[in-house]
């Protein structure tokens, strides 16, 4: 058995692992929501943030490495760039979220009457729901772009990818760190 066939088998295992531990967290999630659907939504918006930010870190910090071509990132590109490909699967682990906003949220609830005229306009279930489209699809155009790039310049070695990668990272790190801020304001 060669090499890979042995990473290959690890692999799987862990994946293995992964998936039942994703059905197991699943299973607690929906016990514990028997007793306190507000509690086991605060949970799940806690954890997802928390798990969130490891995605969105690695997409920062590959956007860093470009930006700077510094030869430290080298070593962990392939492994921030496989971190930063979960964003689509963490886009679809907000769902829970988006229908749980009224219990999540008091300013969401029509029954509430919370907030003025002022913040009506700003703090409202559609608008929300826009705000984290629209901040999934730049995360995921970003890491997709860095991604898709790096790989074609590794088969390719064409230089000019770099420069096309510098040129993503630089504004890309401003949208990014306004978009992680607002959605950690908001969420």
């Amino acid at each position: 058995m060669t090499i890979g066939a042995e990473i290959g088998k690890g692999l799987d295992r862990v994946r293995a692992l992964g998936v039942l531990g994703a059905v197991a967290g699943g299973a607690l999630l929906l016990w514990g929501a028997r007793s306190s659907v507000q509690g086991a939504l605060e949970s799940y918006l806690f954890a997802y943030i928390f798990w969130l930010n490891f995605t969105l870190g690695c997409l920062g910090l590959l956007m860093l490495h470009h930006m700077v071509s510094g030869g430290w990132g080298f070593m962990i590109q392939r492994v921030i760039e496989a971190g930063m490909r979960t964003l689509p699967v963490m886009a679809l682990l907000f769902v829970p979220v988006l229908l749980g906003v009224e219990i999540l949220y008091p300013w969401a609830s029509p029954a509430s009457g919370a907030g003025d005229q002022l913040w009506r306009g700003y703090l409202n279930v559609p608008f929300f729901t826009a705000r984290a489209l629209l901040y999934f699809v730049l995360w995921i155009v970003m890491a997709t772009c860095l991604g898709s790039w790096s790989r074609h310049q590794d088969v390719t070695g064409d230089p000019r990818i770099t420069r096309r990668l510098r040129l993503l990272s630089a504004p890309g790190l401003a949208v990014y760190v306004l978009t992680l801020t607002f959605a950690s304001v908001y969420w």
